[in-house]
């Protein structure tokens, strides 16, 4: 344990000490002001005080000075400090707790008083320490869910039909984006977005639950509308609770078919996608079907789009929405970059947006799909 006592000499910092000694506190440091403590130690001795007292009679001469001087002491120091001082008037007092002290002892000393507000001190120390261990360890925890998460989304599919990249930029707080894609066969290629309302680890999980689901609902059954049925009958069986909008998921499952040259898709309440054609022709993916996981069955509508020569389709998640609201201009953006290459468009939107350079409330995904027929 290390103990700061601050002040100059005189009979008071003396009856502290006395004090501490009943109260068999170890490693005590005495100090007449700040200087001389700052001048002793260097960074490393900070983290091992756990209470800091700092003795002055206030009064409104020199009020500010040691205002200042105790901010000084809370910039180096995570310790509560305990003030030592006359009362005199309540202004002083209050005002000197703006500054960040934890408590008063106030003169002439009670034993008991001190004795009972060095515990208050001291218990609290320990509880931020434990505090602040266990949020470090929690920050960890979410760094490797975050890799996790990051590590589950499918890498680029490139052949000679279908390109597909896919660029995730992760919120503040674990989130619930997700995609994947399955070249079904040489003729299908199945993709799916989806993103878990909400956040928090619980978004987390569901969105990795349902990841898993995945790879056996897209390959086995293929057909979009059977994909989206069944998907939404295994959300609303795993995740329905009493808190039920927290685990309502907004999904685009896309079926491209190179041998029949279509594109099917169903668009379960997500933000809407959009196809560019090879002459500027363009086309909106709007959603067609109910949010999933709110209802056991829903009517779901799968649209059918002819196919001829080169296309590009851009999906994306809400989050982009609070980058620029405007969706035209997300279209636009990447219209001027539809002759080049998927994961080219990704990088200019990604630096003209700086979004690896900031930290966002929602999770950012967008999808970019290139087909040659």
């Amino acid at each position: 344990m290390t103990v700061l006592l601050i002040g100059s000499i005189n009979n008071d910092t003396w009856r502290l000490q006395q004090f501490f000694k009943r109260m068999t506190l170890t490693g005590v440091h005495y100090y007449i002001d700040c200087d001389e403590l700052f001048t002793q130690h260097t960074t490393s001795f900070y983290a091992s005080v756990q209470l800091i007292v700092y003795d002055a009679n206030l009064h409104t001469r020199n009020l500010e000075q040691h205002g200042r001087e105790i901010e000084r002491l809370i910039a180096h120091f995570q310790a509560p400090i305990l003030l030592s001082t006359t009362y005199h008037q309540p202004i002083l007092l209050d005002r000197i707790f703006e500054f960040g002290i934890f408590d008063v002892l106030l003169k002439p000393f009670d034993y008991m008083h001190v004795k009972i507000r060095v515990q208050v001190a001291l218990q609290y120390a320990k509880e931020a320490a434990l505090r602040k261990q266990h949020e470090h360890k929690l920050k960890q925890d979410l760094a490797i869910a975050k890799d996790i998460q990051k590590n589950a989304l499918t890498p680029p599919l490139v052949n000679n039909v279908v390109e597909c990249h896919g660029m995730y930029v992760t919120s503040q707080s674990l989130g619930g984006d997700m995609y994947c894609w399955y070249r079904i066969n040489d003729d299908l290629t199945a993709i799916m977005l989806y993103d878990v309302m909400g956040h928090g680890v619980a978004a987390a999980l569901v969105t990795m639950s349902i990841r898993s689901l995945l790879k056996g609902i897209m390959t086995k059954l293929i057909d979009p509308v059977a994909v989206i049925n069944e998907l939404n009958r295994q959300i609303h069986e795993l995740f329905t609770t009493d808190d039920i909008d927290d685990f309502l998921v907004t999904a685009i499952y896309l079926l491209i078919d190179r041998k029949n040259q279509t594109l099917q898709y169903v668009n379960a309440s997500h933000t809407t996608g959009i196809l560019f054609g090879k002459y500027g022709e363009t086309v909106t993916l709007t959603s067609n079907t109910a949010i999933l996981g709110l209802f056991p069955t829903i009517k779901t509508q799968a649209k059918t789009i002819r196919l001829t020569g080169w296309h590009r389709i851009i999906l994306y998640t809400d989050g982009l929405l609070h980058i620029q609201q405007n969706k035209h201009a997300i279209f636009s953006f990447f219209y001027q970059y539809a002759s080049l290459p998927n994961h080219y468009a990704l990088r200019k939107f990604s630096e003209k947006y700086e979004l690896s350079y900031q930290y966002f409330e929602d999770d950012v995904t967008i999808v970019s799909i290139t087909i040659t027929l």
